[in-house]
């Protein structure tokens, strides 16, 4: 990641463009699940039929709506939600054409390598 990513909150650093339909209803489900329905229509700024038409996949939903619903995520939340390549182009190391980022993995793999157990598990 760039320095431009630095001091940015996580959930700016996210590609939503990477994340899928399914995923997108999930963070939804949880940010319903966390604030209640009516809050969640607030926060996101959207209509109750919208929300309704979101989660039961009958509209997409749009990359702006999700940007709003991460904030309300923790980042651990979020990992549990978007899972394997998916959250790997939504993190930017694999890029949406499938190409890898080289540079940020080769720095994954020289921070791996200072901690024993990631060490000994790439070797």
């Amino acid at each position: 990641m760039s320095e431009l990513n630095v001091g940015r909150p996580w959930y700016e650093k996210i590609n939503v463009k990477a994340l899928g339909d399914d995923v997108r209803r999930k963070i939804l489900e949880k940010i319903k699940e966390k604030l209640g329905y009516n809050k969640t229509v607030e926060v996101l700024d959207i209509s109750k039929g919208a929300l309704h038409n979101y989660l039961h996949g009958i509209r997409k939903i749009p990359d702006e709506v999700v940007k709003k619903a991460l904030q309300y995520l923790t980042e651990s939340e979020f990992r549990e939600i978007v899972q394997g390549v998916e959250l790997l182009k939504a993190t930017g190391i694999v890029k949406e054409d499938g190409a890898i980022d080289y540079s940020l993995v080769l720095q994954l793999i020289s921070l791996a390598m200072n901690n024993e157990y990631l060490k000994n598990a790439i070797i």
